[in-house]
């Protein structure tokens, strides 16, 4: 008797249900499937956080996503590269690209309940400003440059000694609470306690970080219920930490995480392969390229355009970008990102073409000897009894290793000779600085900083002593680049920038390579994830509040 009870109640709610459903159907409503809070969602990240410090947090990558999501600062950078603001309610800049000033919002808070002042903003640029600032050099060389005020309650004033439009890049950095951390030094930065049990006042606060045999193994956040923005679905995010790359995507097989963002080839192509994993790609924000110098007289041939041209023609980097990366980049076109306000969409990369490379290199005057044969060591190009030979330094690892020896075979065809020397990056960077090299092979790596700016590669004034390490010395392009960064106006400076990346590829003053490209898997159980343009890798979170997992049933109106 209970069995046929049971039964019948089982017979009666599904009655029950279709007759709801026809119900609904006779009245003109229909179901639909929406977004609702709550949810977990776990990352697999290769690294672990040192430093929770915005201060601190440029060289490490797991540092900057964790307070990406942690720390706020007055102004932040949509898809595009463009400044919006963030704790800042509005800001304005004077007409003469002086002064700065910003007005924060009403209401806010950082993640203890303390609200967030002006005095927050000034304690945190004061530690910037501290000769002993223990960050990058020239972020403290620059703020130290600059007068910091508040003229009101919720008001900061920045004056700079000359205009500078990329600035806007320096105001995105986390603030930190003066009411935690006052009376600090800058140099006790990095031993504070601080940093790993940060207080912001970003969308996220940390919640845990979970530790095993004396490591960070983990690191639980959920939403601030101070934060003034989008409130989110997801009811917690975690982050697991990993040694490589393979520990990463075995925990993601195991069920342990639901995204990932670092690949070997080896995983990538396993994440690509799995029906459950979506992978997003965008541009990373950085290039590969070929300096090359043209201060150095042992290689002055470095000097004439239709060299550096020849080289490029030359160069097969489509066949590099599809063997050797896997088809994991993009073959550049110039040396502002794309994506960003300020690039040239009418720019096509330069072609793999070696007949016009041998066409300009025997217009230029450079021939081989007669009755050379290619492969001999003699099929080398000579002009005035000088040798298109030079040696190409490279960094000692695979991907570069093998990109370069591509480009030697390419160029041997020509009638170029290039020796190549592996060496650690740093015995590079050291090369590049002293400008002790005759090309080098490169990745310049612009994250964190959304103003395109190529100034300090391109500018005569960088040639000595900056980062112009090509020795490129052209004043029509120096003066194109002083006045993009000393008007404030976004669709200005963007028309200098467009003139300065069509010169760039009409002079070539070095061989740009490829943009690589960042992958990111999640999970199909979590939705709403969405990958624009990125100015950092930490750049994936910026629409993780309408990322969800759970889902809820509604009826409304059919129309």
């Amino acid at each position: 008797m209970r069995y046929i009870r049971t039964q019948a109640i089982i017979a009666l709610i599904g009655l029950a249900l279709v007759g709801g459903l026809l119900y609904i159907q006779s009245q003109g409503l229909v179901t639909s499937v929406t977004p609702a809070a709550g949810g977990t969602f776990t990352e697999g990240l290769v690294g672990v956080p040192s430093r929770l410090n915005p201060l601190l947090d440029q060289p490490d990558t797991v540092d900057r996503d964790l307070d990406r999501l942690i720390f706020s600062g007055l102004m932040r950078f949509d898809e595009n590269g463009q400044p919006i603001p963030d704790l800042a309610e509005s800001w304005a800049v004077s007409a003469d690209g002086l002064s700065y000033t910003f007005v924060l919002r009403q209401g806010l808070r950082w993640h203890d309940g303390a609200p967030v002042t002006e005095a927050d903003v000034l304690f945190t640029v004061g530690l910037l400003q501290a000769e002993d600032y223990p960050g990058p050099a020239d972020i403290g060389a620059l703020w130290r440059t600059i007068k910091v005020s508040s003229p009101r309650a919720k008001t900061i004033r920045f004056e700079l000694p000359e205009p500078f439009a990329p600035f806007l890049d320096y105001t995105a950095v986390g603030l930190l609470p003066d009411h935690l951390l006052n009376g600090i030094k800058a140099a006790e930065l990095p031993n504070l306690p601080f940093n790993l049990a940060p207080v912001g006042a970003g969308p996220l606060r940390l919640v845990e970080l979970e530790v095993a045999q004396d490591a960070i193994v983990g690191a639980a956040l959920e939403p601030s219920p101070y934060f003034t923005g989008p409130k989110p679905y997801l009811g917690h995010m975690r982050f697991r930490f990993f040694a490589n790359a393979q520990a990463a995507y075995q925990a993601y097989t195991d069920g342990k995480v639901q995204a990932l963002s670092q690949f070997t080839p080896d995983t990538l192509a396993a994440a690509l392969a799995n029906p459950q994993l979506a992978v997003f790609s965008s541009r990373l924000p950085q290039y590969s390229l070929i300096f090359l110098n043209q201060k150095n007289d042992r290689v002055n041939f470095f000097q004439e355009k239709k060299v550096r041209q020849a080289l490029l023609a030359g160069l097969n980097r489509q066949l590099m970008v599809d063997t050797i990366l896997n088809g994991q980049a993009f073959v550049a076109t110039g040396p502002i990102l794309p994506g960003t306000w300020a690039y040239n969409n009418n720019l096509q990369p330069a072609r793999f073409d070696p007949d016009k490379a041998i066409q300009l290199l025997t217009d230029g005057g450079w021939a081989l000897p007669p009755d050379a044969v290619l492969g001999s060591p003699d099929y080398v190009r000579s002009k005035n009894s000088k040798q298109l030979a030079f040696t190409l330094l490279v960094p000692a690892d695979a991907a570069h290793t093998a990109a370069a020896n591509l480009a030697v075979k390419n160029w041997a065809a020509l009638g170029v000779q290039v020796k190549l020397e592996l060496l650690p990056m740093g015995e590079i960077k050291t090369a590049l600085t002293n400008r002790t090299f005759d090309a080098a092979l490169m990745d310049l790596d612009f994250a964190n900083t959304p103003d395109p700016d190529p100034y300090p590669f391109w500018h005569q004034t960088q040639i000595e002593t900056g980062q112009n390490y090509s020795g490129f010395d052209s004043r029509d392009m120096s003066e194109i680049l002083e006045q993009a960064r000393t008007v404030p106006s976004f669709a200005d400076r963007a028309k200098f920038y467009r003139a300065f990346q069509s010169k760039f590829a009409d002079q070539t003053p070095a061989l740009l390579l490829y943009y690589p490209v960042f992958n990111y898997a999640v999970d199909k159980k979590v939705n709403g994830v969405q990958l624009g343009p990125l100015v950092d890798r930490s750049d994936r979170f910026n629409t993780w509040a309408r990322w969800y997992m759970v889902t809820r049933r509604v009826i409304e109106n059919a129309p």
